[in-house]
């Protein structure tokens, strides 16, 4: 009896309707997956070029900071300025003047104002 019952089965009106909603959730859930996956790919393709720059960047720095450091150095200009014949000489450091810039009576002037700090009530 059971055996015939079985045989012909046929979907229920609810069991319809739940694959009907089923399906489109599913796969709508499967291209949210796919582009979500594609966008993290990207991301990290984006991430690489960027770490690659960075590096890029970092050993250009380092060796224009190597350029720099040769060109400061004391000695090599000295040697410099002896091969390239030049007049100038070394001065003591006692007998080098500051002199003010410009605009330096403005600044003479600040000074001698008084701070509001300073000044009581």
């Amino acid at each position: 009896m059971n055996k015939h019952r079985n045989k012909y089965r046929r979907f229920s009106i609810a069991e319809m309707v739940l694959l009907g909603f089923a399906a489109p959730v599913l796969m709508g859930g499967g291209f949210v997956h796919a582009w979500l996956k594609n966008s993290q790919v990207e991301v990290v393709k984006e991430i690489r070029k960027t770490e690659r720059r960075i590096t890029d960047h970092g050993s250009s720095i380092n060796s224009l900071q190597a350029k720099i450091d040769r060109k400061l150095n004391i000695y090599q200009i000295r040697d410099d300025l002896t091969r390239a014949g030049s007049e100038l000489i070394e001065v003591p450091a006692r007998l080098v003047e500051i002199i003010p810039p410009h605009g330096s009576r403005i600044a003479s002037e600040m000074h001698k104002a008084p701070s509001l700090a300073r000044v009581q009530p």
